[in-house]
């Protein structure tokens, strides 16, 4: 999605009507976003509006309006870990010091294949800190290394974090199965 010359520099003044224009073109896509790091629909809602809170009071920060749109996601990956953050009190990390980096082919594929309702579905059911290093590296493609600043983690915390949060999806698709997983296909 591109966003012209005219609406960016409408939004920038504030313009009410070009904020809610900008927001339309994007809140399907930041929706999908923010959904991807809260359990429940309430939540990523209170997500998105604090995103766009966000993103409409620091337009100025954006030089042109061909980088806002991935401004726009940073402040939504930012905005999310910054609600990770506050409900991090009562998660556990799952800590070890072991390296899992083997990637299971079979399993890329059918995560692959899933629809974006049911993935959202399975992801959602993850403990929060597995949920976030999930979501930070395999779908925004951070590295551990930058989980590990942005979280304020090990380097092994976040590998040990996705490789459960992989383990566990892993034994989500094989309990509920081949039948099941057809009709969401």
């Amino acid at each position: 999605m591109t966003v012209n010359k005219k609406l960016f520099e409408q939004c920038k003044k504030r313009d009410g009507r070009a904020q809610r224009e900008l927001y339309d073109l994007f809140k399907a896509r930041l929706m999908g976003l923010c959904r991807r790091y809260t359990k429940d629909r309430d939540d990523a809602q209170d997500l998105l509006q604090d995103t766009f809170i966000k993103i409409f009071s620091r337009i100025d920060q954006v030089s042109s309006e061909e980088k806002l749109e991935g401004w726009m996601l940073s402040v939504a990956v930012n905005t999310a870990i910054d609600f990770y953050r506050q409900k991090k009190r009562n998660e556990v990390f799952v800590s070890s010091t072991t390296d899992h980096d083997v990637a299971d082919t079979a399993y890329e594929l059918i995560l692959d294949n899933l629809t974006d309702e049911y993935l959202i579905q399975l992801v959602n059911e993850l403990p929060d800190g597995c949920r976030v290093v999930f979501n930070l590296s395999i779908v925004e493609g951070y590295s551990h290394q930058e989980i590990s600043k942005l979280l304020d983690v090990t380097e092994s915390t976040s590998r040990s974090q996705l490789h459960y949060a992989k383990q566990l999806l892993k034994e989500k698709l094989s309990k509920v199965g081949i039948k099941h997983y057809e009709k969401y296909a």
